[in-house]
């Protein structure tokens, strides 16, 4: 019967070992863990406003892609990506990915090219401040 004890016991000491190794583990100061700037976290969602010039876009003319990003009425100026996404709805392979930049406050462009006329949908995927947002528009193309 004392060796059943001891193996009880043998086991227990093992389990908090490993539990104490883990949590020490975690709680090491040369972790790589990524740390969430809680300075930037708001419970107000990103409002992204989707916009472009001209509006009556023709092939082969150069279109500026824009997209205006606030929360909580305050412009955001620190988006972590800002990606354009203009997909030909004939022909999913006809598609173009273009970079936003921030041009002004709160206010992110870029500028492309369609070469074939027709209809495409435009999808801008805003990632800032913890949050996604990504707003589709059709967009027609003129010959």
């Amino acid at each position: 019967m004392p060796g059943f004890f001891l193996k009880k016991i043998r086991a227990a000491m093992m389990i908090a070992a490993m539990v104490a190794s883990a949590l020490a583990g975690c709680a090491s100061k040369g972790n790589n863990h990524a740390v969430m700037d809680m300075s930037r976290m708001s419970m107000d969602p990103i409002k992204v406003e989707l916009t472009w010039s001209p509006a009556d876009a023709s092939a082969n003319q150069e279109i500026i892609f824009k997209v205006e990003v606030t929360q909580g009425g305050d412009v955001v100026d620190d988006a972590d990506e800002v990606l354009f996404e203009i997909v030909n709805d004939n022909d999913s392979s006809k598609k173009l990915e273009l970079k936003g930049e921030l041009d002004e406050e709160g206010k992110y462009t870029a500028a492309g090219t369609l070469e074939e006329a027709g209809v495409y949908h435009v999808t801008s995927h805003v990632t800032a401040r913890t949050q996604h947002s990504m707003p589709t528009k059709p967009l027609t193309v003129k010959p």
